[in-house]
C-alpha cells in the first residue's frame, strides 16, 4: 500500500511540475517577419530566442537547423559533421488558435532516396493533442519543388470559436534546412514554447536512429519517444557513422543527460567481436568519466533476411554477443545503472524492414515500444505519465 501511495505522490508531482515547466516555456514574442495576404510569417531562425526543440547546444547553433556545434567540425570526421546538419529529432513546438498553418523551406540535398520517401526525408510532420493529451497527428497538403510548401488545414473545425492549441512540428529526418518561415493568418494568436531546460535522453545511434527509414518525420522511433514519454530527446544519430567514435563522445559527454542510449551496432557488423568489445567497454567507460548516468546498451535487430542470408545472420550474431560481452565484464567490473536492450526484446517483425535493416513504419512502432517499456523501467516512469 506504501509503495502505492508513493507512486501516486511521485506521478502528482512529475505532472505538476510538467505543468509548470509547460507555462514558463512559453515566449510571448513571436518575431513576425513579413506579412504577405493576410499571413504573418515567422522566420525560424530569425525569432528573439531559441525555439528548436531536441538540440543541446541551443546558444551555439541558434540561426542554423544542426545538431553539433560549430567547433565539432575540426574534430569529427566530415561524414558524422556533414549528417550532423540533418534535422532529424530536431521538432518546433508553439501554441496557436490558427485554423491554417503554413510552413515554406527549402532543403540542401535531393528530397528523397531510393528505399525512402520525400516526406521522410525531406517532409515534416504536425501533432497535436486531443483532450486526454494523446498525442493526434495533422494531415497537411504538401509539393516538393525548389521551395518546399506544407499547408494544413481545418485544424479548429471542432471548436464553436477559435481555441488556442499546443503543436509540435518535426522537421525532416535526412535533410538539411537552409531555411524555414511559419505562417499564419494575422488574426491568429502566437505563442512559441521554448526549448526545455529538463535533462534529456540521448540517442547515439545509426541510420535507423536517425529515421531511416520512416514515411514521415514524426514515425522515426526516436520520435515516437518524443510524444510518448515525458523527458526531451537528442538524436545524434548519423547514417552509416554511429561508430561509437570518441570525438563524437567527447561532444555527447557535454550533455547533461537522463539517460545515454547507445544504438551503434548495425554499422559495426563489419568489425571483429574482439574490436566490437573493446568499443563497447571504451565507449561506456568514457562516459563514465563524467558521469554516473544511466547507460542503454542496445543490440542489433537482426536482418529480416538473415536466416536465407548465413554471412548476415553471423554478422549480427557475433556483434551481438560481443556486445554481451562487453556489457557482463562491465557489470562484473562493478559500473553501476548499465542497462541492456536485447535483440529478443526489440522482436522486429518480419514485415517490418524496407530493406532488411532499415524499418518502415511498421518497424519504427516495434523499435519504440520495446524502447519505451525498457526506459520506464530504467527511470521509474509511471505508464500513465505521458508527455
Amino acid at each position: 500500500m506504501r509503495t502505492i501511495y508513493l507512486t501516486l505522490a511521485l506521478t502528482f508531482t512529475l505532472i505538476l511540475v510538467n505543468a509548470q515547466q509547460k507555462s514558463d516555456r512559453e515566449s510571448q514574442n513571436p518575431v513576425i517577419t513579413s506579412v504577405n495576404q493576410n499571413i504573418n510569417w515567422y522566420d525560424v531562425q530569425k525569432q528573439s530566442s531559441p525555439i528548436l526543440q531536441g538540440v543541446s547546444w541551443n546558444e551555439e547553433l541558434r540561426g542554423t537547423f544542426g545538431r553539433l556545434p560549430l567547433r565539432a567540425k575540426a574534430s569529427v570526421r566530415s561524414d558524422v559533421w556533414g549528417l550532423s546538419e540533418n534535422c532529424a529529432g530536431i521538432t518546433i513546438r508553439f501554441k496557436t488558435n490558427a485554423s491554417e498553418i503554413k510552413v515554406i523551406y527549402q532543403v540542401s540535398s535531393a528530397p528523397s532516396f531510393n528505399h525512402m520517401t520525400a516526406t521522410g526525408v525531406s517532409g515534416l510532420d504536425l501533432y497535436t493533442s486531443d483532450r486526454q493529451g494523446k498525442a493526434v497527428w495533422s494531415s497537411g497538403a504538401f509539393s516538393f519543388g525548389d521551395t518546399i510548401k506544407y499547408t494544413f488545414k481545418n485544424l479548429n473545425s471542432f471548436a464553436s470559436e477559435p481555441t488556442n492549441r499546443e503543436y509540435q512540428l518535426f522537421l525532416p529526418l535526412y535533410n538539411h534546412v537552409k531555411w524555414m518561415e511559419i505562417g499564419l493568418p494575422t488574426d491568429a494568436e502566437l505563442s512559441w514554447i521554448t526549448p526545455s531546460t529538463e535533462k534529456p535522453l540521448v540517442v547515439y545511434g545509426t541510420s535507423i536512429a536517425q529515421g531511416g527509414c520512416a514515411s514521415r518525420a514524426g514515425m522515426a522511433w526516436t520520435g515516437i519517444l518524443n510524444r510518448e514519454l515525458p523527458y526531451p530527446l537528442i538524436n545524434l544519430a548519423f547514417s552509416g557513422n554511429g561508430l561509437l567514435e570518441k570525438e563524437v563522445l567527447n561532444f555527447i559527454n557535454e550533455i547533461d543527460a537522463q539517460l545515454y542510449i547507445l544504438d551503434c551496432l548495425p554499422n559495426l557488423v563489419g568489425r571483429s567481436a574482439e574490436e566490437i568489445e573493446k568499443a563497447t567497454l571504451e565507449a561506456v567507460q568514457q562516459i563514465r568519466t563524467l558521469h554516473k548516468t544511466p547507460i542503454l546498451l542496445v543490440e542489433h535487430p537482426g536482418y529480416n533476411d538473415g536466416f536465407v542470408d548465413k554471412k548476415k545472420f553471423e554478422s549480427y550474431i557475433r556483434a551481438n554477443n560481443a556486445s554481451k560481452a562487453a556489457y557482463k565484464k562491465l557489470k562484473a567490473d562493478g559500473v553501476h545503472d548499465l542497462f541492456y536492450l536485447s535483440y529478443e526484446e526489440i522482436n522486429m517483425p518480419m514485415d517490418g524492414t524496407v530493406d532488411g535493416i532499415h524499418s518502415t513504419d511498421y518497424g519504427m512502432r516495434a523499435y519504440a515500444d520495446a524502447y519505451e517499456k525498457k526506459i520506464r523501467k530504467i527511470l521509474h516512469t509511471p505508464t500513465q505519465l505521458k508527455k
